[in-house]
């Protein structure tokens, strides 16, 4: 695919994850010194960075801050003195930020609403950022933030975490510079869960564990409820939509090499009466230039939250064959069209039975077989969690000091979040043919 002046800024970004392993950033660690951390949002998501980034060298946490200090706050404290990395706890972040001046860098993992803010602040007292994504709930914030980051010469990060994963690297560059699946006219990507019900605190500890109303309202919420479900209220989120399926949405567009000209989408809430859509199925259309031809490309995308089937996974077919791949290394294989020949360097990989055909060639193997430093990289895929990758990938620049090693900055997340938050006014618009009942009798 014939790649723009964007498209060349991701391709060298991802070149330079792709051989970023543990060992290089040791010795950057062993050069450069410490880099001093502070985490704000210590919930679910927060304490998942937190942990893979103490498997990180020369990354240590000086502060952490949440609002919800009995439980998550004094978690995290806890967690990090155990690690021997002992931190000062804020309800606050604009106190961390007064008085953590030496503090290098802040990870933010707040809801979507606070993104914007929080993000900001910490660039403007002269921290590096790491945000995770949605960048924002709304695009008037995701552009504020890009404004942000263009004033800024600190590094900014967002954490579409699959721009440093080397198998999307690899699949990428199998998808545009050899044509692996030949012309691509048709994506897939879906993020199935089963039906959970709200979160709620356990009634013998509710006493202990609830916020007091006051510091609540302080911040926005108007209950426990709302603090602890935020992801399907408007007002602080864009539902699943923006939470789960941002990740693969961003992928459609970064291995096409181009955005999205239309999205037509339905969704629902009838099944659990919540503000946001449970389950929502759209259809994004786009213009592609490959191989020097012009043509389009169609991607179909669900997230559904009353079905696990399937679970997640992406998948990209053209007239050559099918490319399947996932954070789920068994959901990463390749079937060619009947009667076309796979690469020479899949040649020798044993074949398996997925999807009902016994010649899928899995890319792991398929990958290693590629060269060395290919090999290194589905190594280090194995051995780390799929956010080490994308916060090595962040620190990496940190120590450097150039932000064209990061695989997502905010330019990038921008598209990405134009094209997300764009399936919610095509759901409210209901667009297609409404069918009436007499329709259907002649």
């Amino acid at each position: 695919m014939d790649l723009n002046r964007r498209e060349f800024v991701q391709t060298a970004a991802a070149g330079a994850s792709l051989v970023l392993g543990g060992q290089v950033l040791a010795q950057n660690a062993a050069a450069g010194g410490k880099i001093t951390v502070g985490l704000l949002g210590t919930g679910v998501q927060g304490s998942r960075l937190m942990l893979d980034c103490l498997k990180i060298p020369g990354v240590r946490f000086v502060a952490v801050c949440d609002l919800w200090k009995q439980q998550n706050l004094r978690r995290a404290k806890g967690r990090l003195r155990a690690k021997k990395q002992p931190v000062n706890a804020y309800t606050d972040y604009r106190e961390m930020l007064a008085k953590e001046t030496d503090m290098d860098a802040v990870i933010v993992a707040t809801p979507d609403c606070w993104h914007a803010e929080h993000a900001i602040a910490c660039l403007e007292a002269g921290k590096h950022v790491y945000c995770e994504k949605e960048m924002s709930n709304t695009l008037e914030d995701a552009q504020n933030m890009v404004t942000a980051g263009r004033k800024s010469p600190k590094m900014f990060q967002i954490g579409h975490q699959r721009r440093s994963n080397p198998v999307y690297a690899l699949a990428r560059e199998a998808l545009q510079k050899e044509s692996i699946c030949g012309r691509l006219t048709y994506c897939y990507g879906q993020w199935n869960r089963g039906v959970q019900d709200y979160v709620a605190l356990p009634e013998k500890r509710r006493a202990k564990l609830e916020i007091p109303a006051d510091v609540l309202q302080k911040y926005g919420y108007e209950n426990m409820e709302q603090f602890l479900n935020w992801r399907w209220f408007r007002k602080y989120s864009s539902g699943p939509i923006a939470d789960l399926g941002s990740h693969q949405i961003d992928i459609f567009s970064w291995f096409l090499g181009c955005d999205p000209e239309r999205v037509v989408a339905m969704g629902s809430t009838d099944y659990f009466q919540r503000e946001w859509f449970e389950d929502v199925l759209c259809t994004y259309e786009y213009k592609t230039t490959q191989n020097g031809k012009k043509g389009s490309a169609r991607a179909f995308y669900q997230i559904l939250n009353t079905n696990s089937c399937g679970h997640y996974f992406e998948r990209f077919s053209g007239d050559g064959g099918a490319l399947t791949i996932s954070e789920n290394e068994k959901k990463c294989y390749f079937i060619p069209e009947p009667g076309k020949a796979v690469p020479t360097w899949m040649e020798g990989v044993e074949p398996i039975v997925r999807d009902g055909v016994g010649n899928a060639i899995p890319l792991l193997p398929a990958f290693a077989a590629k060269g060395a430093e290919a090999a290194e990289a589905m190594k280090q895929f194995a051995a780390k969690s799929v956010h080490q990758l994308h916060l090595e990938n962040f620190f990496h620049a940190v120590r450097k000091n150039d932000k064209s090693i990061l695989t997502c900055d905010p330019e990038e997340a921008y598209a990405t979040a134009v094209a997300v938050l764009n399936v919610i006014p095509a759901v409210e618009a209901g667009g297609g043919k409404a069918f009436q009942p007499g329709d259907f009798k002649a």
